[in-house]
């Protein structure tokens, strides 16, 4: 008969599996500063720059569901060449890879119906934003800190603690938190695969 190692240690399941669909629910989000989204019609360009894996979907859908409005993910290749759609708020995820036409064309409309535009690029998109004559506002996602990550650790252990146990047997600290910091730059998904091992091996130890 098959047992759930992780049940041994008061859990249901590894806590820092990735998540198939994209975002994050309510009780596992981390307020980093910037959880307030801005309203229609400001007449702005808002985005997000960061390395892959640093949490600018997440940011995005978070904004969402709080103020409607369209999302649009922009894939490499040909899906790419279609033109952005232009709303009172809208999010555009992978901005940067909007044919730079199609790009100035959407951001033109925006500014001329005084649209709020939200995107999330890995490259700085205020010139054209600019050139339009919108406002644009920019957040970057910088190298995260030890506290941060252990702040999120912690959401993620309580939210697949079992309902009948006092105190959980993974226990994460400073120490197993500084050999990653380093390397996982402002990337989630570095820091989640390496607390998913680290959670594994204890369980398979237990």
């Amino acid at each position: 008969m098959w047992i759930n190692p992780y049940e041994r240690l008061g859990l249901r399941c590894n806590p820092f599996t990735a998540e198939q669909i994209p975002g994050v629910t309510e009780d596992l989000w981390l307020d980093r500063g910037f959880s307030q989204p801005p309203q229609p019609r400001e007449r702005i360009l808002f985005q997000f720059i960061g390395e892959k894996g640093a949490g600018k979907t997440s940011h995005l859908l978070h904004w969402r569901k709080q103020t409607g409005g369209s999302y649009t993910y922009y894939p490499p290749g040909w899906g790419r060449w279609h033109i952005p759609p232009v709303e009172p708020i809208t999010y555009w995820d992978e901005a940067d890879r909007i044919p730079i036409p199609l790009l100035l064309a959407a951001l033109a409309q925006a500014s001329y119906q005084g649209a709020t535009i939200v995107a999330g690029t890995h490259e700085d998109l205020s010139w054209v934003g600019r050139f339009v004559r919108l406002k644009v506002r920019t957040i970057r996602f910088h190298r995260l800190t030890l506290e941060t990550i252990l702040a999120w650790a912690e959401k993620r252990i309580q939210a697949v603690t079992l309902p009948e146990v006092k105190q959980v047997g993974l226990k994460l600290d400073r120490a197993d938190i500084e050999p990653i910091v380093g390397n996982a730059g402002a990337s989630w998904r570095e820091v989640a695969t390496y607390l998913h091992i680290w959670a594994a091996k204890i369980a398979r130890v237990c």
